[in-house]
């Protein structure tokens, strides 16, 4: 008759290789957590960034249209070629008017800038957008010419 360690033998080797196996998934679930959870805060950095890039554009469209100083209503800014602002592709898109007011003394140019700044391929994981629109304006009268209305 055979001892029972004699038929224990080997038992605890699947045990052994279904713990070793067990962990290593846990462990790379953890991982792959970890890197999702990195990705995702990436995603936020750049994120702020690009909404930071586009309000850069805002602030220079609006610079430009409402020219502190001139004494005549502006055109839309001509955008420059590559508009890139800290890596950020920016994209402007301006339209103005300039309705009277009833008395006829007045010109009111009304701004309507849209920016919109991306980096990244479209429809890619690492893709980032953000775009912001304004509507400004401006008053002058027009005799004297250039003064500014209140």
């Amino acid at each position: 008759m055979k001892s029972i360690a004699y038929r224990a033998k080997g038992f605890m080797l699947p045990v052994a290789i279904f713990l070793l196996v067990t962990l290593a998934a846990l462990v790379g679930y953890a991982m792959r957590l970890s890197v999702l959870a990195q990705l995702g805060t990436i995603q936020d950095v750049q994120g702020a960034n690009a909404y930071l890039a586009a309000r850069a554009g805002v602030e220079w469209a609006a610079y430009q249209a409402l020219a502190p100083g001139s004494i005549a209503m502006q055109n839309c800014p001509a955008v420059p070629a590559p508009f890139t602002i800290n890596g950020f592709n920016i994209v402007l898109t301006c339209n103005r008017s300039v309705p009277k007011d009833k008395g006829n003394t007045q010109d009111i140019g009304i701004y309507s800038i849209t920016s919109t700044a991306s980096v990244g391929v479209a429809g890619s994981q690492d893709y980032i957008e953000r775009r912001i629109a304004v509507t400004l304006s401006r008053c002058l009268y027009n005799d004297p010419a250039g003064e500014e209305c209140n």
